[in-house]
């Protein structure tokens, strides 16, 4: 009975104690349910910001619908601005074809002219070969006059011998007298010979002396010849110059007709393209195509007017031609007439006299010539004036050209300045299309973020009530059946047993802590972030509260001095300062009172000397320094991770995770933390969080 009353009694207060355990569950439940709850209304209130952002949007997108009607009256404006330009075109482009039709004439009126002077150039290409072929003659008839010359000297001195000879027959017919008469017989054949000869020699002088009035007259025509020859080739230099002026203006001009063809063709199939106008611009297509036949026509005809040049050259040829076959058979004669005037020594003092009234003759024409020359003078100025009248033109011409580039220049830049403005609507509208299909984009993604963090927000409330429940369960009645253990069979127990209950309630303690420390971090990786202004001496002062009984265990001092607000996330920085500071603690020096300071102030991220930070922004910097065992200065980056512990658990309790907690949540704060320490002498935490 006794034994049974014992247990009885061992059982009430084992269920006295779990009924304190639960109470302590329960009161721990109702605490994480006010966590749960107040996370709900963090939500609920995360949901209010996302409506009000959605209806944010929604007026964004409102007004972008609004920026599309603009964008839309605005693409109507600019279609009527573009009618608008499209009319001027028109009238441009009728203006275009008026002085299109203006240059079509002025090249007519140039062909007409080229026409002429080709015309004039090949009378004196004809004249030319006129005074060569006058001037061959004159050549040949100066060579005559020489030759003939050159045998009345030798029949002089012929006569001489003669008369020597005539002499000496005298003599002979004195000792030839019985010869007389059979001479005699033969003078008189001879007689009869002579006057045959005299009546040839008659006939060969009236002949002679009509060549000689016909080559007098050839010599003053090619003398009068040779001098409008050499003005007439100094006209032809002048026009040739002319002409290749001419044509080389004609050659721009047909280049330039040529570009602006091809820019109106350019133009038209453009205008045609943005306006849907071709059939009303075909008209003017035919209009091209009309002229570029009338050119091809005009092309043609100067063709034919090229090949009756060339057969007229060909047909000069053959007058050449005949003309040198013509003065080879004079030649022949001349042989002929010059074996006749061998004959005819006797007749040369006649033929002299004949040559001076032929210089006479000469003299009369050279009067003439000058009268000419007069005339041909007085033709020189009448030219000149063409001339004149000619440059006055080509200057009319000219100036009408450059009308027409400037009227092609401000038509091209019209054009281009259409284009762009066309490129800049459908650039407006490829940009319009592309921001509302970004925000669409935007907008599905949010829904998906909000529909993950309601997954992922229902999985951690799955996780926290089992790691509260299911995990931490065993851990207590494990630490409590050990407490009943140690209180009632302590003296039962051997040392032994003694220190293995003590470690396992130990162990389980790590444990738990282990478990607590993992749900804190977890809820930190979690947990939705809401940032608010929050001034951090209230947040140290809490600690300070918190652990007012540790401080004074290590008699230690916490200095917090020109600490300024920042915009954070309360209860997660709260987390962050309270694990700072127990660390700071827990690793004081054993000989030295815990000293520590914490400091912050906003700086500009230009002045810090950290690499990662933005020089544009402005930064809350938070210092946490300490004066305890410290590190070797090559941990400082290890620290931070999870699980790693840089002493014994026997010498320094903890799980490893408090530092990597620290680490998260300035990570959440979108800042960096480093840490500087060196062993024995303390070390220090540098915080930097964006104040904007």
């Amino acid at each position: 009975m006794i034994k049974e009353k014992e247990s009885n009694e061992d059982e009430s207060i084992i269920a006295q104690k779990e009924l304190v355990i639960q109470k302590e569950e329960k009161e721990k439940i109702l605490a994480e349910l006010l966590n749960a709850h107040k996370e709900l209304a963090y939500q609920n209130d995360e949901k209010e910001k996302r409506a009000i952002e959605l209806s944010i949007a929604n007026k964004e997108l409102a007004f972008q619908d609004d920026e599309k009607e603009k964008r839309a009256a605005e693409l109507s404006i600019a279609n009527i601005e573009l009618v608008f330009q499209n009319e001027e075109k028109e009238k441009r482009a009728a203006e275009l074809g008026v002085a299109n039709k203006e240059l079509i004439f002025q090249n007519e009126e140039k062909e007409k002219r080229a026409a002429e002077l080709s015309i004039a150039n090949i009378e004196l290409v004809f004249q030319n070969d006129e005074k060569e072929k006058r001037a061959a003659e004159l050549g040949i008839a100066n060579k005559e006059l020489l030759f003939q010359n050159d045998e009345k000297e030798k029949r002089a001195a012929e006569l001489n011998i003669a008369n020597k000879e005539l002499v000496f027959q005298n003599d002979e017919k004195e000792k030839r007298a019985a010869e007389l008469n059979i001479a005699n017989k033969e003078l008189a054949f001879q007689n009869d010979e002579k006057e045959k000869r005299a009546a040839e020699l008659n006939i060969a002088n009236k002949e002679l002396a009509f060549q000689n009035k016909e080559k007098e007259k050839r010599a003053a025509e090619l003398s009068l010849a040779n001098k409008e020859l050499a003005f007439q080739n100094d006209q032809k230099e002048k026009r040739a110059e002319e002409l290749g002026i001419a044509n080389i203006e004609l050659a721009f001009q047909n280049e330039v007709k040529e570009k602006r063809a091809a820019e109106l063709v350019i133009a038209n199939k453009e205008l045609a393209y943005q306006n849907d106008e071709k059939g009303k611009r075909a008209g003017e297509l035919n209009i091209a195509n009309i002229e570029l036949a009338y050119q091809n026509d005009e092309k043609e005809k100067r063709s034919a007017e090229l090949s009756i040049a060339n057969k007229e050259l060909a047909f000069q040829n053959e007058e050449k031609e005949k003309r040198a076959a013509e003065l080879s058979i004079a030649n022949k004669e001349l042989a002929f007439q010059n074996k006749e005037k061998e004959k005819r020594a006797a007749e040369l003092s006649i033929a002299n006299k004949e040559l001076a009234f032929q210089n006479d003759q000469k003299e009369k024409r050279a009067e003439e010539l000058i009268i000419a020359n007069k005339k041909l003078a007085v033709q020189n100025e009448v030219k000149e004036k063409r001339a004149a009248e000619l440059v006055i033109a080509n200057e009319e011409l000219a100036y009408q050209n450059h009308e027409k580039e400037k009227r092609a220049a401000e038509l091209n830049i019209a054009n281009i300045e259409l284009a762009y403005q066309n490129d800049e609507k459908g650039k407006r509208a490829a940009e319009l299309d592309i921001a509302n299909k970004e925000l669409a984009y935007q907008n599905e993604e949010k829904e998906k973020r909000a529909a993950e963090l309601i997954i992922a927000n229902k999985e951690l409330l799955a996780f926290t009530y089992v790691s509260s429940h299911d995990l931490q369960e065993p851990l207590r009645k494990i630490q409590t059946f050990v407490s009943i253990i140690l209180e009632k069979e302590n003296e039962n127990l051997s040392d032994n047993g003694k220190h293995t209950f003590q470690r396992m309630r130990l162990t389980a303690g790590r444990m738990q802590q282990l478990i607590e420390d993992l749900l804190s971090f977890s809820r930190i990786t979690t947990t939705e972030l809401k940032f608010e202004k929050t001034d951090l001496n209230l947040i140290i002062e809490d600690i300070k509260a918190e652990l007012k009984d540790t401080i004074q265990e290590k008699h230690a001092t916490l200095e917090a001095t020109e600490i300024c607000s920042a915009n954070i996330i309360a209860f997660q920085f709260r987390q962050l300062m309270y694990n700072l500071i127990s660390n700071a603690l827990k690793f004081s020096h054993p000989n030295r009172p815990s000293h520590i300071i914490i400091r912050s102030r906003i700086v500009k991220g230009n002045k810090l000397k950290n690499n990662k930070l933005s020089p544009e922004k402005n930064y809350c910097h938070i210092t946490v320094k300490d004066n305890g065992i410290g590190f070797e200065p090559h941990f400082s980056e290890r620290i931070f991770e999870v699980f790693q512990q840089l002493h014994s658990k026997a010498v320094y309790g903890g799980t490893g995770i408090g530092l990597a907690i620290v680490k998260k949540i300035v990570e959440n704060h979108n800042g960096i933390i480093t840490a500087i320490s060196e062993l024995n002498k303390g070390a220090m935490f540098d915080i930097y969080i964006p104040s904007d």
